[in-house]
């Protein structure tokens, strides 16, 4: 499993609509489920991005499908990171 933090900001459309939150986040985690995606943890946040979400995903195309499926709805728009720990970070920093 691979590591990957996806930073989500509300469009004007899923501002308007915040009252539905709750059930768009349990269609996501139930998206992430189905895709073998684990939510690690969610924050919502003040500043650039609204939502972060840290995700442990078998890799990158399980992460894209889900954040497809997510944004074909328009109420969000998604960046999507990958993440490696730092202790394994530092392994690899020593080959160089």
């Amino acid at each position: 499993m691979a590591y990957f933090i996806r930073l989500t900001t509300f469009t004007s459309e899923g501002a308007k609509d915040l009252k539905t939150f709750p059930q768009r986040r349990k269609e996501f985690l139930a998206a992430a489920l189905k895709l073998n995606i684990k939510v690690v943890s969610e924050y919502a946040i003040a500043g650039r991005y609204d939502i972060i979400t840290i995700l442990d995903a078998p890799d990158l195309a399980a992460v894209l499908k889900l954040s497809a499926r997510m944004g074909s709805a328009g109420r969000t728009r998604s960046e999507t990171l990958s993440a490696l720990p730092a202790d394994e970070f530092e392994k690899i920093s020593q080959s160089f």
